[in-house]
């Protein structure tokens, strides 16, 4: 039996049988995780750039460029349900043809409480449930909060790092209920929609390994935003699908 056609793709407007058809997904830069060793930290275009004092592991499906960046606006911005779930889609894909272990616990990076009274949502979060429900793993969205509104990807590097240092801090029973001793071994995930710099995410690694000195720390975004002047998009790095 054929599917029935809905209004249009999410992005080109075509009729297509999915929320993203199959030319613009296609079109999406992602990256090939055989090539790197399922994890980016490896790869130097990427590990230059990004801060990575306290995790272990950066899991990224793709690069911050069309057609992907206009998912992830529509999910953001347009608080469009459909586009966030074919984000975690897309995640999920991609990491199934992972072959190492599977972490115990997803942790969404936080939002603001200014920013989330203005969205309703957590868009870290979304994607944090989506992802858990489809590869059974536990999310425990509790376990940290941002204490100042301003956006980080209004600021320089620099004024990145000292804004982190101070907008973030671990509730204060952080994840207890889910580590059973002080020297339980824990694999996690820090999840996030997109990576800059890496210095949110690795300031929140830091607040829980300084608390949880025994856990794995991963990181796990949907988007990389290239550098200017980045060879990221250059065939010849092998990395993209």
């Amino acid at each position: 039996m054929k599917r029935a056609l809905n209004v249009s793709c999410l992005l080109c407007y075509q009729a297509s049988p999915t929320p993203v058809c199959q030319w613009c997904e296609d079109d999406i830069f992602s990256f090939d995780t055989r090539k790197y060793k399922e994890n980016l930290l490896s790869f130097g275009l990427i590990s230059r750039h990004v801060r990575h004092c306290r995790y272990q592991r950066l899991c990224v499906y793709g690069l911050y460029t069309p057609p992907l960046s206009s998912l992830i606006h529509l999910m953001k911005f347009r608080h469009s349900l459909t586009a966030s779930q074919e984000i975690g889609r897309l995640f999920v894909d991609k990491w199934q043809q992972h072959t190492g272990p599977k972490p115990d616990l997803l942790l969404p990076v936080p939002l603001g409480t200014r920013r989330f009274a203005q969205r309703q949502f957590n868009q870290s979060a979304v994607l944090a449930l989506y992802i858990g429900r489809k590869l059974g793993i536990p999310v425990y969205q509790h376990w940290a909060i941002r204490q100042t509104d301003t956006a980080q990807h209004l600021l320089d590097k620099q004024a990145r790092y000292v804004n982190a240092k101070h907008s973030y801090a671990l509730t204060k029973h952080g994840i207890d209920g889910y580590v059973s001793e002080p020297s339980a071994v824990l694999r996690v995930a820090i999840v996030d929609d997109v990576i800059t710099t890496g210095i949110t995410v690795d300031r929140l690694a830091g607040l829980l390994s300084a608390r949880y000195p025994h856990l794995n720390i991963e990181v796990w975004a949907v988007a990389f935003t290239p550098p200017p002047k980045s060879h990221l998009l250059n065939a010849e790095n092998g990395i993209g699908k």
